[in-house]
């Protein structure tokens, strides 16, 4: 190999679970480099290695090389012996930490949301394990300048950061049937998500109290003692018009999408928000809370509740709802484009620019 090459590790052990948010980013970054392995080792020298599961080493092709991770081998991969330029960890939980013989560390932050939602000595435990996490960071990224700001704010990091937004991947391909799951007729508002507390789903059900007329389907993880809570208040209000679905599909995902008339998704707490940009490449109006990320993601052509209370946030969705459909065609094609902002090509475009920025090689 030549004394030009600039060997780069990537953490990706997190593909071993694409059903998660950091498993398919992972799993999109490590495409997009293998796919320009050979031109940027042409170009520039990059040589990247793929820290993987075991199973998945050789699932990114040839152009890259692979290091089996396991958890509890953590510690050997850590004082592996190989010498790297830059060890990119592709979020601040991972448990590799640091590689020792890494001569520069990027770690990518996601969120910080246990600001929000911890308490006490819990919440000194993870202040404590994210301050240390990124003390290791010779460079910081962020997936959101809401999360930049975030982290500043309250650890004011050691490193400057840049912003590199997530992609999201554009789901119009895929077609499924979504009869099985009891929906029978389109035009139904819709949720997707972990269904946990900061998600407020508890308030989008019981404004279906003040939208007689229209039907919620909400889709996520019904096992959680949140989703009994809220069966309970469907339970209590006498709501018809509310289905609730366990984990779908991609392809019932994507059907779901399709056939939805606007994503409802007033969370309290969002690095990024994922789904938002999932309905605007159906273009699907998009209704949404204005705290942390999703107003920077949902940008002008999103329809925003000020008012978190389910009475007036039924009349934002009638009356803009009201508005959206007086001209659906140019205003489906403006979510559209708006979500063209968010692709992994873009995506990785950062990442491989602040690589080179990192190594000096502009």
């Amino acid at each position: 190999m030549s004394d030009m090459s600039k060997n780069i590790a990537v953490y990706l052990y997190d593909i071993c679970n694409r059903n998660v948010g950091l498993g398919e980013f992972e799993w999109q970054i490590g495409n997009e480099l293998a796919h320009r392995a050979d031109a940027l080792r042409k170009q520039y020298g990059l040589v990247f290695t793929f820290i993987v599961p075991h199973k998945f080493i050789g699932c990114f092709g040839n152009d890259v090389k692979y290091m089996p991770f396991f958890p509890l081998t953590r510690l050997w991969v850590r004082h592996s012996l190989r010498r790297f330029d830059l060890c990119h960890l592709t979020h601040q939980r991972t448990k590799l930490k640091y590689m020792k013989r890494a001569s520069m560390h990027l770690t990518t932050v996601h969120d910080i949301n246990f600001i929000y939602e911890k308490i006490g000595l819990s919440l000194k435990k993870h202040h404590h394990k994210f301050a240390r996490n990124i003390s290791y960071a010779d460079a910081l990224s962020y997936i959101s300048h809401f999360v930049k700001n975030d982290v500043e704010t309250h650890f004011a990091p050691k490193c400057d950061g840049d912003v590199i937004y997530n992609g999201v991947t554009d789901l119009t391909g895929l077609h499924g049937d979504i009869r099985h799951l009891g929906i029978k007729e389109d035009g139904y508002l819709f949720h997707i998500s972990s269904l946990m507390p900061k998600k407020n789903v508890h308030r989008i059900v019981e404004m279906m109290r003040y939208l007689p007329n229209e039907r919620l389907v909400v889709v996520g993880n019904l096992e959680s003692h949140y989703v009994k809570t809220i069966k309970d208040n469907i339970a209590k209000w006498g709501l018809s018009n509310v289905t609730m679905i366990n984990h779908v599909s991609l392809e019932d995902k994507a059907e779901l999408f399709r056939r939805c008339k606007a994503l409802v998704f007033p969370s309290l707490c969002e690095g990024f928000g994922l789904p938002p940009v999932e309905a605007m490449h159906f273009g699907k109006p998009v209704f949404l809370s204005r705290l942390t990320s999703l107003p920077e993601i949902g940008g002008e052509n999103a329809f925003y509740f000020d008012d978190l209370t389910p009475n007036a946030m039924a009349e934002v969705v009638d009356d803009k709802l009201k508005c959206f459909y007086s001209d659906s065609v140019a205003n489906a094609a403006a979510m559209r484009e708006r979500a063209k902002m968010f692709s992994w090509s873009s995506c990785v475009d950062g990442y491989v620019k602040l690589y080179l920025k990192l190594l000096n090689l502009n």
